[in-house]
């Protein structure tokens, strides 16, 4: 069975109460448009990142709130500002990278909360069955240009809806573009 790919730039996860410090107490975040996984949704709203003097201005926020702020560097963000957030699944954040998260009214000094996303599987429950696979088993796939990549990490939980998503600076490396297919070797 084919999996959709989906490519992956650097983008921002928040909390409630992040927002209200980057946007103003008591702001909701607006829906720019719907993404594949379940519920999720990049917002209109964008912030800037800054560290060691350099600033980057206009990331994407991905909705909805989460309990903990995250920010997804890729490889090309580490060598701009000269960190060394690790490659990670999402959530796994200890001793990551440390970045200063700048809105509209006022700023997060964020300690741990900056990796580059390691390249996944999204799958249900049931397409857990189909391909015989379990939540964070490590895969190798073939791309429809013939590129094969190992270490791919499966996640699944409730919102998962199978797409491949790799990091844009990896895709670009290897030609790979969102909407291409992918199959489990």
């Amino acid at each position: 069975m084919t999996i959709l790919v989906g490519v992956s730039n650097h983008h921002v996860h928040l909390t409630k109460e992040s927002v209200s410090i980057l946007f103003g107490e008591g702001y909701e975040l607006t829906k720019k448009r719907d993404l594949v996984q379940l519920g999720q949704f990049v917002c209109n709203e964008t912030v800037a990142l800054e560290k060691n003097g350099k600033t980057l201005e206009n990331i994407k926020i991905i909705g909805p709130c989460r309990t903990y702020n995250q920010v997804e560097f890729l490889d090309s963000d580490n060598e701009y500002f000269n960190t060394k957030a690790p490659v990670r699944s999402s959530g796994d954040l200890d001793n990551s990278e440390s970045i200063t998260i700048i809105g509209p009214k006022g700023k997060i000094d964020l300690k741990d909360g900056v990796i580059v996303s390691n390249t996944h599987i999204h799958m249900s429950k049931e397409d857990l069955l189909s391909f015989n696979k379990n939540n964070k088993d490590i895969v190798k796939v073939k791309f429809d240009n013939g590129v094969v990549l190992d270490n791919v990490v499966i996640k699944s939980d409730d919102t998962c809806k199978l797409e491949l998503h790799i990091n844009k600076d990896i895709a670009n490396k290897l030609n790979i573009e969102t909407g291409m297919g992918a199959n489990i070797c």
